[in-house]
Formats: C-alpha cells, sequence, structure tokens
C-alpha cells in the first residue's frame, strides 16, 4: 500500500510540475533557459583554469618521476648490490664442503664447536648489543 501511494504522489508531481511548465508564457522561458545556460558557463569557466594548468604540468611531471625512478636505480643498484664474483662462489663451496665432509656424529660437530669457543663467545656478545650487568 505504501508503494502505491508513493507512485500516486510521483505521478502527481509530476503532472503539476507539467502543468506549472506548460503555463508559463514563452519570453519567461526564454530568459530562464539563458539563465540556466549563463549559469552552466560560469560554472565550467570557473573550472578551466585550473583543469588547463593541471595539464601543462602533466608532461613535466611524468619527466620527473622517471628520471627519480632512473636515479633510484642506477644508484640502488650499485649501493648494495653486487653480482657473485668467483671469489664468492668459492667460499660458498668451501663452506658447503665442510659441512659435507662431517660424517654426522655428534663427537665431530662437538670437537668442531670447543674449538672456536672464544669466537663464539665473541660473535654472540656482538650481536647483544645490550650492556653487560
Amino acid at each position: 500500500m505504501n508503494e502505491r501511494s508513493q507512485e500516486s504522489f510521483e505521478e502527481r508531481s509530476r503532472a503539476l510540475f507539467h502543468d506549472s511548465v506548460d503555463g508559463l508564457d514563452m519570453r519567461l522561458r526564454s530568459r530562464l533557459t539563458q539563465a540556466r545556460h549563463a549559469a552552466i558557463d560560469a560554472a565550467a569557466a570557473g573550472r578551466r583554469p585550473w583543469v588547463a594548468r593541471l595539464r601543462a604540468w602533466t608532461p613535466a611531471a611524468g619527466v620527473a618521476a622517471a628520471a627519480m625512478l632512473a636515479t633510484a636505480l642506477w644508484f640502488g643498484s650499485s649501493a648494495g648490490l653486487h653480482p657473485l664474483t668467483a671469489g664468492d662462489g668459492q667460499s660458498n663451496f668451501e663452506d658447503l664442503e665442510l659441512v659435507a665432509s662431517a660424517d654426522g656424529s655428534s663427537d665431530d660437530a662437538m670437537d668442531m664447536l670447543q674449538d672456536d669457543i672464544e669466537f663464539y663467545d665473541w660473535a654472540d656478545r656482538g650481536t647483544n648489543s645490550e650492556p653487560a650487568a
């Protein structure tokens, strides 16, 4: 029932609006149309300079962004990322050979730990930056 009353309200409103528009004389309609077009033109003219300035700076912003990206890639790649050299690869293979040469018994691993206990203590103190009590 509520939906039906809504539809009837819309139909009555539409009919009243059309009757009021049809009742206007041509001179008044012409003035209203001219005023509407003048308002639309004024609103559009107010936005144009901002849009034109934005369009003028768009290519410059693109060039600046590309230059920044190129600079970041150029200096970023040479700062900390370097390709592996033969010496780097060789030390990795030596480490792998050390691990592979152990036969798996716990005595060999403990012997290796006991040989360098001072080094492991020093490394542990270096990683823990907390002051000693």
